[in-house]
């Protein structure tokens, strides 16, 4: 059985790296300087980062970008903060520069295109092929780079996906741990109702009903045999928010009129809100909705 050739040996290793290499690991498998410098001329070898380069093509790709940051920051790296947290499809979108983290403290940022924090902390695991922080420390070390909304995002994102660790969380939460205060403020915020939320307009009606101070209501409840989106049983008021798709055949909507009969012949209020007037007409749903509350305000016992 013959020896694979040089060129063999680095084809298999970036396979396994979304196509990308180091120097360290092209002189590992017997590549000299003059080869490399050759294989750059050739367009074999394409220089992404400092020591670090694509192999066969540099088309754009995400997953080959995230890789050879990892490998830029060497053994032991992976992807951290809002790039892993992106990569586990607990916020939108990615950052524009991409965050690793790395046991090695030598490795510098790159402007623009890769941050890196040089840290013994931090565990790894393979998500999809990459290297990435693990979910706890990647949920602190978000906490400790974004805002309040972004973090109360990424909690909810776990809790419906049924992914929510509390104890893990909580553990890595320290005294003098950056994130620590914003994290254990959005997991008591996040209250089991906003993380079952069925949609993001449901998420984003909520959102603003806390912005506003009004009583948070029950979600995604049955009430006199009806799934509501959202319901205050002292107020006697349903509110359902209508994205569009769920609510555009003749059928559905016939339904949803029906349900509404049902919901009013219980003594029910019922109200409905959709994506425009959410967005963008912000203000006039408030004024509405303190208006239906204000019609049923609960008794208080003395």
């Amino acid at each position: 059985m013959s020896t694979p050739s040089a060129k063999e040996r680095i084809a298999y290793i970036a396979s396994r790296q979304c196509g990308r290499i180091t120097f360290a690991q092209l002189r590992a498998v017997d590549a000299s300087g003059a080869d490399i410098r050759r294989w750059l001329t050739q367009g074999y070898l394409a220089k992404m980062l400092p020591r670090v380069y694509a192999v066969g093509h540099t088309a754009p790709d995400r997953r080959a970008d995230l890789w050879a940051a990892v490998l830029y920051a060497g053994p032991g790296a992976a992807v951290s903060h809002a790039t892993a947290a992106h990569l586990y499809g607990l916020i939108d979108f990615p950052p524009s520069t991409i965050e690793v983290s790395t046991p090695r403290r030598s490795i510098r940022s790159i402007p623009r295109a890769v941050r890196v924090y040089s840290r013994h902390d931090r565990p790894r695991e393979p998500f999809g092929g990459i290297p990435a922080t693990l979910v706890p420390d990647t949920m602190l070390d978000l906490a400790a780079t974004s805002t309040d909304k972004i973090v109360s995002r990424a909690v909810r994102q776990l809790d419906r996906r049924g992914e929510l660790d509390l104890k893990a969380l909580d553990a890595v939460c320290g005294r003098g741990r950056p994130g620590s205060k914003r994290l254990r403020k959005a997991l008591q915020v996040a209250r089991p109702t906003i993380g079952f939320t069925n949609s993001e307009l449901e998420q984003l009606f909520l959102e603003l009903s806390r912005k506003w101070k009004i009583p948070e209501p029950r979600c995604n409840v049955y009430v006199a045999g009806v799934p509501v989106d959202a319901y205050w049983p002292d107020h006697k008021l349903v509110v359902e928010t209508d994205g569009g798709d769920d609510h555009a055949s003749v059928a559905q909507m016939h339904h949803d009129r029906a349900n509404e009969l049902t919901l009013r012949a219980h003594g029910l209020t019922v109200i409905r809100y959709d994506r425009i007037l959410l967005k963008a007409g912000a203000q006039a749903v408030h004024d509405d909705l303190l208006a239906q509350l204000k019609r049923a305000v609960p008794l208080h016992r003395a």
